[in-house]
This record gives structure tokens, sequence and C-alpha cells, in this order.
């Protein structure tokens, strides 16, 4: 009698292992896919900041500038710190997506807030610094009729360009937070789970 009952108690009871899920599987592949971009975003911020901090292209601008030539080493710097960053929290991303603890996720959709927002900055950044170079190019043509104009506009497009495209992966930020947030509620429901 008592094994009769105890078989009906298990099977009425209902019995859900989130890791036989399909659409947890598929969660945590896609932030295993994430995290690999942002690897690789952070080693593309990490490549233009030392390209912007090369020191044959630093004496080349400034011989004709001194004004790009701090924005090009400020720029440069700031493009390493944020790739430095993004290798950071790939380590973070890890940890809390093998694990799944919920502390850990929140630390890591926090520094993927953190991240995208410094991002923008440096790249309006770096598209405040190309809008001035005309200006520096007027400047500079008064004491120096004879400079070479195409230097100043290789710089605009590259400051443009280069803080356009640090914008644009910063915003892929975005993907990667959606992707935390459904983590974070897998997590919360195997907890509820192994509540009850």
């Amino acid at each position: 009698m008592h094994r009769q009952v105890e078989s009906q108690y298990y099977h009425y009871t209902p019995r859900i292992y989130v890791h036989k899920r399909p659409l947890h599987w598929f969660i945590m592949f896609i932030s295993y896919l994430f995290i690999f971009l942002l690897i690789l975003e952070s080693i593309a911020f990490i490549v233009l900041g030392a390209w912007h901090l090369s020191i044959p292209r630093l004496e080349n601008i400034l011989s004709f500038s001194d004004d790009i030539y701090r924005r090009e080493l400020g720029f440069g710097i700031l493009l390493v710190i944020i790739g430095s960053i993004g290798i950071l929290i790939s380590i973070i991303g890890i940890i809390a997506t093998i694990t799944l603890r919920l502390l850990l996720l929140k630390i890591y959709v926090s520094c993927l807030w953190f991240m995208m927002i410094l991002g923008i900055v440096i790249g309006i950044i770096g598209i405040i610094f190309a809008s001035q170079v005309d200006g520096f190019l007027n400047d500079d043509r008064v004491n120096n009729p004879n400079l070479v104009e195409s230097n100043y506009h290789k710089e605009k497009f590259l400051l443009g360009m280069n803080g356009g495209l640090a914008l644009f992966m910063s915003l892929t930020m975005l993907v990667g937070i959606i992707i935390v947030h459904c983590l974070i509620g897998d997590a919360n429901s195997r907890s509820y789970i192994r509540s009850k």
C-alpha cells in the first residue's frame, strides 16, 4: 500500500530539470557566442588603440599638428582601456555563464551596461575629435601656407571612422544584456524549482 501511494506521488508530482530543456541549451549557446563576440570586439578595441598609439604614426602627426597629436594619443589610450575592460568582462561572463549564479549574472549584466555606456562616450569623443580637425587645419594654414592638407583630411577620416566603429561595437552590448537577462530568468526558474 505504501509503495502504491509512493508511486502515485512520484507519478503525479511534476519534475522539471532545467538543464534538460532545449530552450536552456539554446540560451547557453547564444550566450557563449556573445562572449566570443565580446572577446573579438575587445581585441579589436585594443588593436585600434595600439594602432593610434604607434610611435611612427604619432611622430608623423606631431610633425604637422600638435593638437591632433594630443587627441590621437588620448583616443588611442581610451580604446586600449575599453578593450582591456572588455577582456575582464569576458572572463566574468564565462564564469557567470558556467556557474549560473544570480549574483555573478547580475554583476556581468552591470559590467555590460558600463562597457556599453563607456564605449558610446568614447565613440562620441572620437567623432568630436574628428570634427575639430578642420578648425586646426584653418589655424595652421595661417602659420604655414605650405602645409599638406591631405594629412589633416586623413586624420579626420580615421578619427571619425574609428569613433563611429567604437560607437557601433558598443551598441552590440545590448544583445548581450538581453541574453544575460534571459539567463537570469532561467537561473531564477531553476532556483524556484529546486526550492519546491
